[in-house]
């Protein structure tokens, strides 16, 4: 076979397989002048353009082509989601180690410095009226004579970056706080502090931090989302030809799988409004709005497009007993998916006391922490616990366990699973305080764990609270 005949081969393989094939390659063989050694630009671009077109089937239907061009958008959109999300796993982590210690010192020299360290690589909470963010970790020093002047010390933090390297961009000051944010390599840098005088001992009067994030993704990762989508799209292209020709002259599966089909696309589209409403204000990264949303329609949405997107091609292309076998499937494993194990059906174990802290692997997502006190504890002694904890910064919203037949019972002592019999009565209360990530307990434990009542503090893994 000669090379030209080579090139032309690859290029009707846009059409589907059949005799079809043959005759084209025989035609343009036929065709081609002498001299020529490969398809010219207008012939590929036919080639793809019917070829396409023919895998689609139903030579006289628009629709069918509306139909797979939205298919074929909505795979290459998850597709590049998909990619992204396994290669955001080969990003490089936020300092830690020395380079961590470095950091702080150059910012606080000579402070206690508390937090620091890695993170996830996106924060999943709700910030503004949108989505996720870039994973951030906080540095923080409690107030000392030198802080508490917040202003001077911001212009010598600021001085110190610079000399370092950093990209200072303006800030804003006001009345007892002030804030400006710095960038070096792929690091994000937001510097804030207040002070606020006259307040009692238990509570704080402020603090100074900074919060470190990426400034961009990497610079190979649009590669990534570009190679995840195109095959994404290419295969979602041609499954829903290989189904449409399947079910060309069967009215009824194919009305069936149109409906599904279109029903699949507006779950997507409204799945891709609710993964990219945000928009980072000012002076955020201005890429990260677009890697967050590809991250949530992976993390959080794939399974409620794909699943009925892959029944919408079976209804089309299977007939009878075959499609009701994976219909079948499909409804076994989306229940599955959206359902919790009832609790009668998980057991039951019987607690000795506050939880060991999770594996390393649990705590490195965990935002949630435990501070539990003695059944005998004071309402003093819980009321001086409960300031301590709100001295912590970063330290969200907490709430306070006293049921042991509730969820939080469950989950705090038993990992979900019901305490047996009345263990639960004896077990310590506990506050469940709402954190950053794992970054925060060190601190939590120097401001609570020594005070009167306080039994142990703890990471906890987050968990949906089913009953």
């Amino acid at each position: 076979m000669s090379s030209l005949a080579r090139r032309y081969t690859r290029w009707v393989r846009f059409y589907p397989p059949g005799p079809r094939r043959a005759e084209l390659l025989g035609t343009l063989l036929e065709c081609a002048p002498p001299e020529r050694t490969r398809p010219t630009a207008r012939e590929v671009g036919n080639l793809a353009r019917h070829g396409l077109r023919a895998r689609l089937g139903r030579p006289k239907s628009t629709g069918v082509v509306v139909l797979a061009t939205l298919v074929t958008l909505v795979c290459g959109l998850f597709g590049a989601a998909a990619a992204t999300r396994v290669g955001w796993e080969f990003a490089p982590s936020l300092p830690a180690g020395a380079e961590s210690t470095a950091l702080a010192a150059t910012v606080f020299p000579g402070q206690q410095v508390w937090g620091g360290g890695d993170t996830r690589l996106f924060d999943m909470y709700i910030i503004a009226d949108g989505t996720s963010q870039y994973g951030s970790v906080d540095y923080w020093v409690k107030h000392t004579a030198q802080t508490r002047d917040v202003h001077t010390y911001a212009r010598g933090a600021r001085d110190r970056l610079a000399a370092a390297g950093w990209l200072i961009q303006d800030g804003a000051a006001d009345g007892e706080s002030v804030e400006f944010s710095a960038t070096r390599g792929g690091l994000f840098l937001t510097y804030s502090a207040y002070y606020q005088p006259d307040r009692p001992w238990y509570d704080s009067d402020g603090v100074t931090s900074f919060e470190l994030s990426r400034a961009s993704a990497p610079s190979w990762l649009p590669w990534v989302a570009v190679a995840g989508g195109g095959l994404a799209a290419a295969t979602g292209w041609l499954i829903f030809g290989w189904a449409s020709r399947r079910s060309e002259g069967a009215m009824l599966r194919t009305g069936f799988g149109a409906a599904l089909t279109g029903l699949t696309l507006v779950v997507a589209a409204l799945c891709a409004q609710l993964a990219s409403g945000y928009y980072p204000p000012s002076p955020r990264p201005e890429d990260e709005a677009f890697w967050a949303m590809l991250w949530n329609l992976h993390d959080e949405w794939s399974l409620v497009v794909l699943l009925p997107a892959l029944a919408a091609v079976t209804a089309a292309a299977l007939p009878g007993r075959r499609q009701v076998a994976v219909w079948a499937t499909l409804t076994v494993v989306m229940v599955g998916a959206a359902s919790n194990v009832p609790i009668w059906l998980r057991g039951s174990c019987t607690p000795s006391g506050p939880p060991p802290n999770p594996s390393a692997e649990d705590a490195a997502g965990s935002n949630l922490a435990r501070v539990f006190v003695h059944q005998d504890s004071t309402d003093e002694q819980r009321n001086l616990a409960e300031a301590a904890i709100n001295r912590v910064w970063g330290a969200g919203a907490s709430s306070f366990h006293y049921d042991p037949t509730s969820a939080e019972y469950r989950y705090a002592y038993c990992d979900g699973r019901r305490l047996a019999g009345e263990s639960g009565n004896r077990m310590p209360y506990f506050w469940e305080v709402a954190v950053s990530g794992p970054n925060r307990l060190p601190a939590l434990v120097a401001e609570v764990e020594h005070l009167p009542g306080v039994a142990a503090v703890r990471l906890g893994r987050p968990y949906w609270t089913f009953t």
